[in-house]
């Protein structure tokens, strides 16, 4: 009999405890776990046109609805990759069932690229180009095709003419290296003897001509005369070519104690003159007429040549400087 009523007893225990889960469980709700760790892992974003992002959902693997409140600012994939579009401002949200999760997308316009400005180019200065002493005018007083020569000794007027009583040292005369060949100078003995030469005193244009024109033997039309000739004169100093032949007839007429004065006057040029044309060309005066003179000048065309007649108008045209020595 006992043994019956435990029986029933614990059934009726058992049955208690069961219809008491039974009403637990309809008053209070089962926990969701899974509801309370779900979250989306940004909730606001800045972009820059172009720049994409990936949102996910942490905390669940059910299944994400992906959505843009503004696709044409910034678009979301199904897979929840956010792509910025264009300035603005979208919210993108990721609904799990019927829970939503938003994230607030801000996209920035692109920072222009700033070209970095080119280096201040810096002009250089044209060097300085410096100008000939003279530039050489075709004219009839030495025509192209003429060879001049370019001016190797300077006039000593230009910077002192040495005087009368002075005779230049020693050392001003080139050494032999710097003289041309024995044979390129006239010899020795085609220098006039001293009696054949009178005193400056008694010179005059009909014996500065006898003298002039006994020298064309020893300098002969077309005999080689280039700026190799050398001579060296007591009153012009060192020459070469045209210049050095024109101051080696110069002491012949005259003597190498004779002084020369200057002057640019036509009228006043006289038979033996020393003319300096142009600053480029020497020739001795053989004769002299109203509009012309005619000259004996060595260095045209590499030789030395006799009676070529220059006109007044080409000797102002060109420039001239008379050195005489009357």
């Amino acid at each position: 009999m006992k043994h019956s009523q435990n029986t029933k007893l614990k059934k009726t225990f058992t049955s208690g405890i069961f219809a008491l889960s039974l009403i637990v469980s309809g008053i209070l709700p089962v926990r969701d776990t899974d509801a309370a760790t779900v979250k989306l892992n940004k909730k606001k974003l800045t972009l820059t046109k172009g720049q994409s992002y990936q949102l996910n959902i942490q905390g669940t693997k059910k299944k994400v609805t992906w959505k843009s409140g503004n696709k044409k600012v910034a678009s979301v994939s199904t897979k929840g990759l956010v792509k910025a579009k264009k300035k603005g401002s979208a919210t993108i949200t990721a609904k799990v069932k019927a829970k939503k999760y938003r994230c607030q997308v801000t996209v920035k316009a692109k920072r222009a690229v700033q070209t970095p400005k080119p280096a201040a180019t810096v002009t250089k200065k044209p060097a300085v180009t410096y100008k000939p002493i003279y530039t050489y005018k075709p004219g009839v007083s030495c025509p192209p095709s003429i060879s001049c020569g370019p001016v190797i000794s300077i006039w000593p007027d230009i910077f002192g003419r040495p005087s009368a009583t002075s005779n230049p040292a020693a050392t001003t005369k080139p050494t032999a290296t710097n003289k041309p060949e024995a044979t390129s100078k006239p010899a020795a003995t085609s220098k006039p003897a001293a009696t054949a030469t009178p005193s400056s005193s008694t010179m005059t244009e009909s014996e500065a001509y006898r003298i002039l024109n006994s020298l064309r033997s020893t300098y002969p039309e077309g005999m080689t005369l280039t700026n190799s000739y050398y001579y060296y004169s007591p009153r012009f100093g060192n020459g070469y070519g045209c210049y050095g032949f024109a101051a080696k007839l110069s002491d012949t007429v005259f003597g190498t104690e004779k002084a020369y004065t200057t002057h640019s006057t036509f009228s006043n040029i006289k038979v033996g003159d020393n003319i300096r044309i142009g600053n480029y060309h020497s020739v001795i005066v053989l004769t002299k007429s109203s509009d012309y003179i005619t000259v004996v000048e060595g260095n045209y065309n590499s030789s030395v040549h006799w009676d070529r007649k220059i006109t007044k108008s080409s000797l102002s045209q060109e420039g001239f400087r008379v050195y005489t020595r009357y």
